[in-house]
């Protein structure tokens, strides 16, 4: 099992949301969110500015972390490397086998719109990592 990251960065869902736990954001800029900590099924999500099938020029890709988040690697989805280009909304349920690995956007360019993420858990999967409402 990787370190855990310290303190996870999962905030408590919005009122009448029926996730455990969710981390969202919002890029303006290149940058990255914060960590995903999570074991099992969830969900990933990005979309441009506007709502799904909002206006956003630039790419994004999904990182993991396995050591606490002092290394990222571009993640995997069906073989494929998880980076994504321009005004593509982007909806992934990942199956994460392992306990102690770490999810994150990562926005390595942005320069139309914004771009907003969500990463999104419920049940067991969100209260083996000891994140969220518990």
């Amino acid at each position: 099992m990787g370190i855990p990251l310290n303190p996870p960065a999962v905030l408590t869902p919005p009122a009448g949301d029926q996730a455990n736990a969710v981390l969202s954001g919002q890029f303006s800029a290149p940058g990255v969110s914060k960590a995903f900590p999570c074991y099992g099924a969830f969900n990933v999500v990005a979309y441009g500015s506007g709502g799904p099938n909002g206006s956003w020029t630039g790419s994004v890709q999904l990182e993991r972390s396995f050591d606490g988040g002092t290394t990222w690697i571009v993640a995997s989805i069906a073989g494929a490397q998880a980076v994504y280009a321009t005004g593509k909304d982007v909806s992934l349920m990942v199956n994460e086998i392992e306990k102690g690995v770490a999810y994150r956007w990562d926005c390595t360019a942005l320069s139309v719109g914004t771009l907003n993420y969500r990463f999104s858990t419920n049940g067991l999967n969100a209260m083996s990592q000891g994140v969220g409402p518990g």
